[in-house]
C-alpha cells in the first residue's frame, strides 16, 4: 500500500563524491555559505581538530561524515510551483524565492547547511596550507612499487599517485535537498549540530523572520556597528561574536525600545520574538526597529570618532548599555525614563563623537566613585577590598534593573533610588548635564508643531482653505532645529520649494498682508 506524507516540505537525496568533486565547486564558487542564515560563523578547526578530522578521511572512515548540500535551481522551481495567489504563505514564499534567485544571479549552484569546517579543513589541505600531523601513522603503498609511503606532511610533498588517490579514490557521502524553505533548511543544520555545543541564541538567530533579517542586516550593513561590537568587552558566552552575540546584544535593546522596562537577557520573551513562528505576545512596530537602529547609528558614529580606541576598549559590555539607554532618554519620544524630566524625544544630538566623549567621561566617574570600594580587616588584621554592593560599578555587573537601589552619599551615590538605580543614576547625570550639552552644541532642542493646526496657521497666513492644495506650513526655523509653529515663526510656501529647501533655516517670504489681516496680526503679537 502506497503512503504519502502529506505535510512533508523537504525532500532529497545522496550520491558518492570524491574530494575532487567537493574541492572543485568550492574552488570554482559553486557552493554558497550563508553564515547568517543557515550556517555558524566559521572558526576554522585547531591543528589538533584539523589533523583528526583528515585522520578519519585518509584512512577508511570517510563515509562516517555526511555533506548536506541544498540544490538551489529546482528549490526555486518548487517555489514557483508553490507560489500562488490564494497560498496563505504567499508573503513567506515569494520571500524565499528572491532569496534563492538572488543567490543563483550569482553563480551559486548549492548552499551548504553541513559539513563547512571538514570542507573547510579539506581545501586547506588540497591547498598546502595544512602541514597534516596524523593521529597514527598512515602509509599507502603504490601497486608495482616496493616501500611505503608515509603521508604525513604537505600534500605538494607526496607523489604524483598518492595525490591523485586521495582526491579521486575517497568516498564521501553527500546528501542534495532538492525542496525545501529557509525554515525547513535551518532545521537541517540545527540538528545535523545537535551534537555539537550552539548557544540557545546561535539557534534562535538562524529562525527566517523579520526581526532576525532586521538584525542581522542592520550589524552586517554598517561596518561602525560591526567595531562597536568588536570593541565591547565581556563578548563572550551567550555574546562571543563567533556565536553572533551582536545580534542578541541587539535584540536585547530592540527589546528595551519597545518596552523600557525590559529587563536583560530574557529567553522566554526573545524566543517569543525571534523563533520560527513569533508569538503575539509581543509586538514590534517600525518605528521601534527605526528608533533602534537611529540610537544605533549615534552610539556607532560616536565611538568611531571616539579619540582614544584603547580607551573606550577598556569599558565592558555594560557601559555600551548605558550609553544606548541614556541616548534613548532624549531621543526616543515616550520613553518613561525621560519622561520623567519631560526630556523624552525632546532633543537631537548634533556632534555624536562630544555626545560620545561626554558619556564616557562621565561613565568614569561612575565607575570610579569614591566608595565604590570597601576596605575591611580579616581577623588575621589584613586588609582587603571589596565592591560596594550598592556601588554604580556593582550594579553593572548584569542587566537586572528594578531591583537596584542605591542610596544617597553611599557607594559613590548622589542619589538615593529604590529601585532601577542603575537607569535612574544615567538619567539623573544627562539631566543635569542637559543646558551644558546645549551651550556646547551637542544636543539642540527640538520645536514642535503641535502649538498650531494647519487650518489655524493658513487662517492666521490669510490663505483661503479653498486654495491651500500644494500649500505647505513651513517653520522659517525648521522644528529639527528647534522651531515652533508660532505666529512670526510660519509662512505658506508652496509643497516643492518646501522639499528643497528642507530642513534649512529660511529667509521669510514678504507678502503685502490685508488690513484686516494685518490688524488680527497684530492683535494675535500684541504689537
Amino acid at each position: 500500500m502506497l503512503v504519502k506524507n502529506l505535510t512533508q516540505k523537504i525532500t532529497g537525496n545522496f550520491e558518492l563524491m570524491t574530494p575532487s568533486e567537493l574541492y572543485k565547486l568550492n574552488e570554482t564558487f559553486k557552493l554558497y555559505f550563508d553564515r547568517e542564515r543557515l550556517q555558524r560563523l566559521l572558526q576554522s578547526w585547531p591543528e589538533k581538530k584539523a589533523n583528526s578530522y583528515l585522520s578519519t578521511l585518509f584512512n577508511g572512515a570517510s563515509l562516517k561524515d555526511c555533506f548536506q548540500l541544498a540544490e538551489i535551481k529546482p528549490i526555486i522551481d518548487e517555489l514557483k510551483e508553490q507560489l500562488r495567489p490564494n497560498e496563505p504563505n504567499y508573503t513567506f514564499i515569494e520571500e524565499n524565492l528572491e532569496y534563492f534567485e538572488n543567490i543563483l544571479k550569482k553563480g551559486y549552484e548549492y548552499i551548504v547547511l553541513d559539513g563547512q569546517h571538514r570542507l573547510d579543513t579539506m581545501v586547506k589541505y588540497f591547498n598546502n596550507q595544512i602541514n597534516f600531523k596524523p593521529e597514527e601513522i598512515i602509509r599507502f603503498q603504490v601497486e608495482g612499487e616496493k616501500g611505503t609511503v608515509d603521508i604525513a606532511g604537505k600534500f605538494q610533498k607526496l607523489p604524483e599517485e598518492i595525490q591523485n588517490h586521495l582526491l579521486y579514490n575517497i568516498p564521501l557521502l553527500v546528501v542534495k535537498y532538492k525542496t525545501g524553505d529557509l525554515r525547513e533548511l535551518v532545521r537541517v543544520f540545527v540538528t545535523s549540530n545537535s551534537m555539537m555545543a550552539m548557544s540557545i541564541h546561535e539557534k534562535r538567530i538562524l529562525n527566517y523572520n523579520k526581526t532576525n533579517r532586521w538584525l542581522i542586516d542592520t550589524i552586517r550593513d554598517d561596518s561602525n556597528t560591526q567595531a562597536v561590537f568588536k570593541r565591547m568587552k565581556s563578548m563572550s558566552g551567550e555574546y562571543a561574536l563567533e556565536s553572533k552575540g551582536d545580534t542578541l546584544w541587539l535584540a536585547e535593546m530592540l527589546m528595551y525600545v519597545n518596552n523600557n522596562k525590559y529587563e536583560g537577557y530574557d529567553h522566554s520573551v526573545l524566543d517569543d520574538v525571534l523563533g520560527s513562528y513569533p508569538k503575539k505576545n509581543i509586538v514590534l512596530t517600525n518605528p521601534d526597529y527605526e528608533m533602534t537602529k537611529k540610537i544605533m547609528k549615534v552610539m556607532a558614529d560616536g565611538c568611531a570618532a571616539y579619540h582614544s580606541p584603547k580607551l573606550l576598549n577598556k569599558f565592558t559590555k555594560s557601559s555600551f548599555y548605558n550609553l544606548f539607554y541614556t541616548i534613548s532618554f532624549i531621543l526616543q519620544k515616550g520613553n518613561i525614563w525621560g519622561k520623567k524630566f519631560e526630556i523624552d524625544g525632546l532633543y537631537k544630538i548634533q556632534d555624536d563623537k562630544l555626545f560620545v566623549t561626554w558619556f564616557f567621561d562621565e561613565e568614569l566617574k561612575r565607575l570610579k566613585a569614591p566608595g565604590t570600594s570597601i576596605t575591611y580587616k580579616s581577623p588575621t588584621g589584613k586588609s582587603h577590598k571589596q565592591i560596594n554592593e550598592l556601588s554604580f560599578l556593582s550594579h553593572n555587573r548584569d542587566q537586572k534593573h528594578s531591583g537596584k537601589t542605591s542610596i544617597k552619599g553611599v557607594g559613590g551615590s548622589k542619589h538615593t533610588f529604590d529601585s532601577w538605580a542603575r537607569v535612574m543614576t544615567l538619567l539623573t547625570s544627562l539631566n543635569d548635564s542637559l543646558k551644558v550639552l546645549e551651550r556646547t552644541g551637542i544636543i539642540s532642542k527640538l520645536g514642535s508643531r503641535t502649538t498650531m493646526s494647519r487650518d489655524e496657521a493658513l487662517v492666521f497666513l490669510d490663505v483661503p482653505l479653498s486654495k491651500s492644495d500644494g500649500i505647505n506650513i513651513d517653520e522659517i526655523i525648521p522644528v529639527s532645529k528647534g522651531g515652533m509653529r508660532l505666529p512670526g515663526q510660519i509662512q505658506a510656501i508652496p509643497a516643492k520649494q518646501n522639499r528643497t529647501m528642507s530642513a534649512r533655516i529660511k529667509a521669510p517670504i514678504i507678502r503685502k498682508l490685508s488690513r484686516a489681516t494685518a490688524s488680527k496680526k497684530r492683535k494675535s503679537t500684541g504689537k
